[in-house]
């Protein structure tokens, strides 16, 4: 894939520290051999050495130089416990419950990302999504101007010629206009520097540009008026049908004036319900290559893994991960 192909070189140029939170799994430690001996990333394992190794051995995976962070037995306990006081200070964190924290991987992952001491922390092969982002909002927190934390997809057809965005299709459950805004501009944002071409952003309804006056139709109209008015220069209709967003026969009856002219490539879901399941609808039935979800809103790099992925889908998350990695 083009994409994939495009992201590897640029890792291999410049590998990034990449810290995994849930490093004892065998499909983990998979990708962290792959990572490492293509030169692709600098892995940082979060986890009991003696444990690592025993799951390592008894599925037959040699152990590179990996670098290894027991959270239980780092000098760095004091300094990120203090430094999480200090981000909840006006909750007043007790040093005992700072520790307490600083202890579980995903939160030891999270704060090495924060202190610099890793460029992005990957999670989610075992935790839920729910305790990743928490992590990441109570270490990282959201970007500067930003207020909302979401997802994309990027979306490959079958010969990897069409490379598409589908975002939110994993986190916030009924967005408000302000979110989709959000969503939009991050969306673009992320798939410009992914794909190095110019995003050409649809927000996605059941309505085409005023055909319904339903609330959960004006609801993406007004995210379309906050948008032109934050990123006047971003190309982005809408609201739109899928159709009308990316089929220029179907654009020219719905939609004639739109500057998508049907030829969309960044598409906003007005929910996560639809956006959930646009993604697996092209995923299973258009045979798009899914990858994803990347997170974008953050003050820096965290992303959540999937439970069912494959040591293969933590490799292609890691390398377009440190793709987007601002230099």
């Amino acid at each position: 894939m083009k994409l994939l192909e495009q992201a590897r070189e640029a890792c291999r140029n410049k590998p990034r520290r990449i810290v995994f939170a849930d490093a004892v799994d065998v499909r983990l430690l998979h990708a962290a051999n792959d990572l490492k001996n293509q030169g692709l990333a600098e892995p940082i394992l979060i986890g009991n050495p003696f444990e690592l190794r025993d799951c390592a051995h008894r599925a037959g995976i040699p152990m590179p130089c990996l670098t290894i962070v027991d959270p239980l037995r780092t000098s760095c306990e004091q300094p990120f416990a203090k430094c999480y006081q200090e981000i909840h200070a006006s909750k007043q964190v007790s040093l005992e419950d700072a520790v307490s924290l600083i202890h579980q991987p995903l939160f030891h992952a999270a704060m090495m990302v924060d202190r610099g001491m890793a460029d992005i922390c990957i999670a989610g092969n075992i935790s839920t999504t729910g305790d990743v982002i928490r992590a990441a909002l109570k270490v990282i927190g959201v970007a500067e101007g930003q207020k909302t934390v979401s997802s994309f997809f990027m979306m490959a057809s079958p010969d990897s010629e069409n490379i598409l965005s589908f975002a939110d299709a994993g986190v916030i459950p009924e967005p408000t206009s302000e979110q989709l805004a959000d969503i939009a501009i991050d969306a673009a944002a992320n798939y410009e520097r992914l794909v190095g071409e110019p995003a050409r952003v649809a927000m996605l309804s059941f309505s085409s540009k005023g055909s319904s006056k339903h609330p959960a139709a004006v609801k993406v109209a007004d995210a379309v008026n906050m948008i032109r008015q934050r990123q006047p220069d971003l190309i982005m209709d809408g609201e739109l049908q899928f159709d009308a967003a990316a089929v220029p026969s179907v654009a020219a009856q719905k939609a004639p004036q739109s500057p998508l002219g049907g030829m969309a490539n960044v598409f906003v879901f007005p929910s996560l319900n639809a956006g959930n399941i646009g993604y697996k609808i092209a995923q299973r039935l258009g045979n798009y290559i899914a990858l994803g979800p990347l997170l974008q809103g953050l003050k820096k790099p965290m992303h959540d893994l999937s439970r069912g992925c494959s040591a293969d889908d933590i490799v292609d998350i890691s390398v377009l991960a440190s793709a987007m990695v601002k230099t």
